[in-house]
């Protein structure tokens, strides 16, 4: 017999989350408590749960990893997708509850795939990738700008500068190799 599964829209802002099941809608602060009471309150329904949310410019980052960690399923599904489904379904109101009962419906209509842990740490990868690029380019930036200066104090000034961004990359070179070093799948990657 095919197990029950529910889904949990929440819909994610910078303060706060609110959540919806059914009639049932809670809100709760967006930080590690606030993901402790969501994952507590998950935890206590009688089925299987699926939690469908939108990306909302980083504020749901913190929520992704608790969730996946707390082994609970979570889609991230694009906004204009779950738009493009509300006003098929005729649901032009636009509030944060609404928002979290829309994404609720969605994820019975829809059924999107979740995210596993594996795709976190590749995300997490990335994210360190992107430093580390921004690093390396403000790096050759200074070294380029240093060879124009005259004034000794702001020469001085530059060389510091520099000393600290090859400082942060080698930092985050050693984030890199740790979360390589972590992840089998990202290990088994970089050995191929």
């Amino acid at each position: 017999m095919k197990e029950e599964l529910v889904y949990v829209g929440v819909d994610i802002a910078k303060a706060y989350l609110d959540a919806a099941i059914g009639n049932e809608k809670r809100r709760f602060a967006n930080d590690t408590l606030g993901h402790r009471q969501l994952i507590n309150w998950i935890k206590q329904m009688p089925a299987s749960v699926q939690v469908i949310c939108e990306p909302s410019g980083g504020y749901e980052r913190a929520l992704v990893r608790a969730l996946v960690a707390a082994q609970l399923k979570i889609s991230l599904v694009p906004a204009n997708r779950v738009r493009q489904f509300a006003r098929a379904a005729g649901i032009l109101a636009k509030t944060d509850r609404m928002d979290a009962k829309v994404l609720c419906a969605f994820g019975e209509a829809m059924q999107p795939g979740t995210i596993s842990a594996s795709q976190l740490e590749q995300e997490h990868l990335r994210e360190l990738e992107s430093q580390r690029r921004h690093l390396t380019h403000l790096l050759v930036m200074e070294q380029n700008r240093a060879v124009r200066m005259s004034d000794l104090w702001v020469c001085k000034l530059n060389r510091r500068l520099i000393t600290q961004i090859k400082k942060q990359i080698e930092q985050v070179d050693l984030l890199i190799q740790r979360q390589i070093k972590a992840s089998r799948e990202l290990s088994a990657k970089q050995k191929s």
